[in-house]
């Protein structure tokens, strides 16, 4: 058997969903997308990260939680093959082990996604904050 038959037989089709953007989501949307899958990461806050986002240190190796999680955060954002569902929530799933429907409901939140920097300007603007 050729190598090319062995790689054209053992692609990946389809896609996976990743429920919760904390350190094991994230962990788990990086392997599944260098694996060849399309990822969907939903998460149900504005961001991504978790508690651990709220940590200082990590037990039992006293680490800086930034310093862990912030490169994960960056292979997230940065993968072609994930695609990031921030401030989402499954409302319901139907189908059977490896054919599912998933209905997801995306709350509004008034930022342009496509053209945001992340440079905050827009922060100030907002109207929420009065």
């Amino acid at each position: 058997m050729k190598d090319t038959e062995l790689t054209e037989r053992n692609e990946k089709t389809g896609a996976v969903l990743v429920v919760g953007g904390g350190i094991a989501g994230m962990q788990a949307s990086l392997d599944l997308a260098d694996s060849g899958f399309k990822v969907y990461l939903a998460e149900k806050s504005p961001f991504i990260g978790g508690k651990m986002t709220q940590l200082d240190k990590t037990f039992p190796t006293n680490d800086c939680a930034t310093c862990i999680l912030t490169p994960r955060m960056v292979d997230v954002a940065e993968n072609k093959n994930i695609e990031l569902l921030v401030y989402s929530e499954v409302e319901e799933i139907k189908g059977y082990g490896g054919n599912f429907d998933v209905k997801i409901r995306r709350k509004a939140t008034y930022v342009d996604w496509s053209k945001c920097t992340g440079c905050e300007e827009c922060v100030g603007k907002c109207p929420a904050r009065i």
